[in-house]
């Protein structure tokens, strides 16, 4: 998990300190600033992500965690698939809009992440 492919992929600034335990914090134009402390890190295969209170959403007790499963090729390591499991968001109506702002941003990031993929631009030199 490096910053910089991060910053190819949907976010302008990154510093992710990529351990079980470490942090991972970005600032995007499709999500704003989120700080997240990693609780799963298990390279091409897993990360857990578990946010911190952001003060732009609405007031609540919940704790967002996203879950990114990757599948990939055994003999050739390739990502064949890459899940993206979103959970904590509370059902009170008051996150209704932040939801939203949610699944559409990852619509988005997730087209990005197709086009560069298939443009190669994720790619570093000698891959």
């Amino acid at each position: 998990m490096q910053p910089e492919a991060l910053k190819l992929w949907h976010v302008d600034e990154a510093e992710v300190d990529p351990r079980a335990g470490g942090r991972y914090t970005y600032r995007s134009r499709l999500f704003g600033i989120r700080e997240a402390h990693i609780d799963i890190f298990e390279p091409a295969r897993r990360l857990k992500l578990v946010y911190d209170p952001n003060p732009r959403w609405p007031a609540g007790d919940s704790i967002i965690v996203e879950d990114f499963l990757i599948d990939a090729d055994d003999t050739s390591g390739a990502v064949s698939l890459l899940r993206l499991l979103g959970s904590g968001v509370p059902t009170a109506p008051e996150w209704n809009d932040t939801l939203k702002r949610l699944q559409a941003g990852w619509a988005v990031a997730f087209s990005y992440l197709q086009r560069r993929l298939e443009s190669r631009a994720l790619e570093g030199p000698g891959s």
